[in-house]
C-alpha cells in the first residue's frame, strides 16, 4: 500500500469456487483506496510475493470476508510453530528469493457514497477493527464495478479472495468461504515469484 513497506481453469469446490486467471491483463495496483485513517493509497504488492486480497461487496458479505481473516490468521499461527508468532494479516509462503511473508489486505468494496457517509462508514469501521489490523484494511469508495469485473463477481454477498503477483496481475480467484484446502490451493497458484 502507499506509504507502506512491503496483495482459466476453474475447479469447483465444495466451499466455493477457485479459479486461476491465465494472463487475462487484470491488475490491481492503480485502482484507488482509503485507509482507515482517511489517507488515500493503492494496491503495492510484495516486490516477490505479491499478495492476496480479501473483497467484499455487501454487508452480507462481512460474515465471510471476516472468516477469512481469521482463518487466515489460524492457519497461519499453526504453520509458525511454538514461540513465532507471526504478524496479523499475514502469510509464510516459500521462496527462495526472501524469507518474507505474504501480506493480507482486506478491501470493502462500498461504492459511490457521499462524503459525509464515507466517513461515517471509515469511523465505524475503524471502532470494530482490531488495532493490529487496521493497516490491512481498506475501503473502495471508487471503481466499484471495476473491482467487481477483478473479482469476476457473480454473487455480492460472498467473499472474493484475489492472489496477485508481484506486478499486481490476479493470478488466482476464490468465491466463498474459506478452507484450509482452498487457501493451499491459493497460495499454490501459478503466480510469477522466483522469475528474475
Amino acid at each position: 500500500m502507499q506509504g507502506r513497506k512491503g496483495i482459466v481453469i476453474a475447479c469447483a469446490l465444495a466451499c466455493g469456487v477457485l479459479a486461476w486467471a491465465a494472463d487475462d491483463g487484470a491488475s490491481v495496483p492503480a485502482l484507488p483506496l482509503t485507509a482507515l485513517n482517511g489517507d488515500d493509497a493503492t494496491i503495492e504488492p510484495h516486490g516477490v510475493l505479491g499478495a492476496m486480497l480479501i473483497v467484499g461487496f455487501s454487508r452480507e458479505s462481512s460474515g465471510q470476508t471476516q472468516a477469512w481473516g481469521m482463518h487466515i490468521d489460524e492457519w497461519a499461527a499453526e504453520r509458525a510453530g511454538d514461540g513465532a508468532a507471526l504478524p496479523a494479516m499475514h502469510l509464510p509462503l516459500a521462496s527462495a528469493r526472501t524469507e518474507d511473508l505474504l501480506p493480507v489486505f482486506s478491501i470493502s468494496v462500498i461504492g459511490d457514497v457521499s462524503r459525509m457517509m464515507r466517513g461515517i462508514l471509515r469511523r465505524i469501521m475503524k471502532g470494530v477493527m482490531p488495532e493490529e489490523v487496521e493497516g490491512s484494511f481498506f475501503l473502495a469508495y471508487e471503481e466499484a464495478e471495476s473491482w467487481r469485473g477483478l473479482a469476476a463477481v457473480d454473487d455480492e454477498d460472498a467473499a472474493y479472495v484475489l492472489r496477485i503477483d508481484a506486478e499486481g496481475s490476479i493470478c488466482a480467484r476464490h468465491a466463498g468461504p474459506p478452507s484450509d484446502e482452498t487457501l493451499e490451493d491459493l497460495l499454490a497458484a501459478p503466480c510469477p515469484m522466483d522469475a528474475d
